[in-house]
């Protein structure tokens, strides 16, 4: 239930707090005062999009705040259990505007989104505006009325579940058919990579050993030439480094029985000589062995073209890469030889799930099926009630295709004339007879709906007299298992309000802004007399509006 509701600066209101109760609260004043704003306002509270045109004063950001009694609807708990929001009471929620006209949204202080808001909006509070008899023509309004009284959620859950599940299956055949159609297509060419590259016998670190291989035997004059060299000055030369340190340790062994530093010269030598003589016979072997052979040229060669002929082939890096690529395509091909096998297991998957999706399918329209004759039975009572006597409904089931709401398409038929078959309503109906159709179908639905506040937006439209009076009463009854928020223009349902609200332009400053006024005892009297007889003549009226006030209490 609503208890509070405080909006600042937004369109004509620059600052409003109306305090509210159970029961009807009824909400009336001039065309243009400002009722559509007050819904405006709590609209976006409940999600509804928002921009700073929207604001009464463009420099400063715009606030609604509305404070919810959940006290006795604790089956909304699960609801903020999933949204991880803190189910407390009162429940307080908040809507800022931002002159940029970016907003932010908290429940229970909790920042939300505007999906999260509108989720826990529609389990607080229903509104019905005027547009509402567009959606009435709407198929999935017929499905909802339906599976609300028929109290099908969980039913509509499993079927939704059921529905999502084999959506994914379908959309996974699909994709697995159009890789196999694709892949059919490139299957030879990546056969050929697969070929070409594991023929070249890959191995990583090969290319780095062949291009100094090759690098090697294109020298070999040169490398020749200098391990000559380099094994004279090492050890053949009779001046070679190693025939110099042997006379050099044979002095500093010499010296060494003089003195411990003179033993170390000795020892570090004797170092130097043996890692000479080693590095001398090392060298004198390669000089040796080194044999050229442009047989074996010319094969590293070859080999290290056709290895840059595939890395600038296929446009990598190294050999490694290429490796893994040769690993990537033996995946694709083994990928491809399962193919059949995979689109197979996929389709059974498909019509298993479908299987499962036609048993929800068919226990929710069961459920929907078995309430349509009360439904109807239940409306036509209550539309012979509010003035149309002659009224008769049909229903019009027939099946289709799965799709996100079931496998039903339904239609209610309706005629208000006798001898007239029904048909669908928004090709017979008037202005009044939608209005009062839409308060049945509202005054059934609250019977079978946990919902703590339901704002209704001139559902009177067409109506007057006697059926005026009539929806007063029907309002009132509803109002004694929910709160009741009823904006009007008639009289009759006025009277019928245990609490009135008046809004009202205020002209007095520099600039016009909406505002609203509880009205008790006579002022209420008052008012509803000049909705009747206007300014002049409502004074004639006062007896009559405080007999019409007492026949409802």
């Amino acid at each position: 239930m609503l208890k509070h509701l405080h909006i600042q600066n937004y369109s004509l209101i620059e600052q409003l707090d109306l305090h509210l109760t159970g029961g009807l609260t009824v909400i009336t004043g001039e065309t243009g005062a400002g009722k559509s704003i007050l819904l405006g306002a709590i609209s976006l509270l409940l999600g509804q999009r928002a921009d700073s045109k929207s604001l009464f004063d463009a420099s400063k950001k715009c606030i609604i705040e509305g404070q919810f009694s959940l006290v006795n609807f604790p089956h909304l708990q699960s609801v903020f259990e999933e949204e991880e929001i803190d189910f407390e009471e009162p429940c307080l929620i908040r809507r800022e505007i931002n002159p940029q006209g970016k907003s932010r949204s908290f429940v229970n202080d909790t920042p939300v989104t505007l999906e999260t808001l509108k989720r826990i909006g529609n389990e607080l509070v229903d509104i019905h505006s005027q547009q509402d008899t567009w959606w009435m023509s709407h198929p999935d309004f017929t499905l909802d009325m339906v599976d609300a009284y028929a109290q099908n959620e969980g039913l509509r859950k499993s079927y939704i579940s059921a529905y999502s599940t084999w959506s994914s299956s379908i959309s996974a055949l699909r994709a697995l058919e159009q890789e196999s159609t694709k892949g059919t297509q490139e299957l030879d060419f990546i056969q050929f990579q697969f070929d070409e590259l594991s023929k070249a016998q890959l191995k990583e670190g090969e290319y780095e050993a062949l291009d100094t291989a090759v690098q090697k035997l294109q020298n070999a004059e040169q490398i020749q030439e200098k391990l000559a060299v380099l094994a004279q000055a090492l050890s053949i030369s009779e001046v070679s480094a190693l025939h110099q340190s042997r006379i050099a340790l044979q002095q500093a062994t010499a010296l060494s029985k003089w003195g411990e530093n003179f033993a170390d010269w000795k020892t570090r030598i004797e170092s130097i000589w043996i890692e000479l003589k080693d590095l001398g016979a090392e060298v004198e072997g390669e000089a040796e062995d080194f044999v050229y052979d442009p047989l074996e040229l010319e094969q590293k060669q070859i080999r290290l073209d056709l290895l840059n002929r595939m890395l600038q082939k296929y446009q990598v890096a190294n050999v490694g890469e290429l490796v893994a690529l040769v690993e990537s395509l033996d995946l694709r091909l083994s990928q491809f030889s399962s193919m059949d096998t995979l689109i197979a297991d996929a389709r059974e998957r498909v019509d298993a799930d479908f299987m499962i999706l036609t048993s929800a399918a068919a226990a929710l329209s069961s459920s929907r099926s078995a309430v349509l004759d009360t439904i109807s039975t239940a409306l036509v009572a209550s539309l012979q009630s509010l003035g149309i006597p002659n009224a008769n409904l049909a229903w019009e089931m027939t099946a289709k295709e799965v799709a996100a709401n079931g496998s039903d398409k339904i239609q209610l038929l309706f005629s208000a004339n006798k001898g007239l078959a029904p048909k669908p309503f928004k090709q017979i109906a008037s202005g009044g007879e939608m209005s009062r159709l839409m308060l049945s179908i509202k005054h059934l639905l609250a019977k079978k709906r946990a919902l703590p506040t339901l704002i209704l937006d001139e559902i009177d439209t067409g109506v007057s007299g006697e059926i005026a009076i009539k929806m007063g009463q029907m309002l009132s009854q509803m109002s004694q298992g929910h709160q009741i928020i009823a904006i009007t223009h008639l009289p009759q349902i006025a009277a019928a309000g245990s609490t009135h609200w008046f809004v009202y332009k205020d002209h007095a400053g520099t600039k016009t802004v909406s505002n609203l006024r509880e009205l008790k005892e006579e002022e209420r009297v008052e008012e509803i007399a000049k909705m009747i007889g206007g300014q002049q003549g409502y004074r004639d009226l006062l007896d009559n509006v405080r007999n019409l006030i007492q026949s409802h209490e």
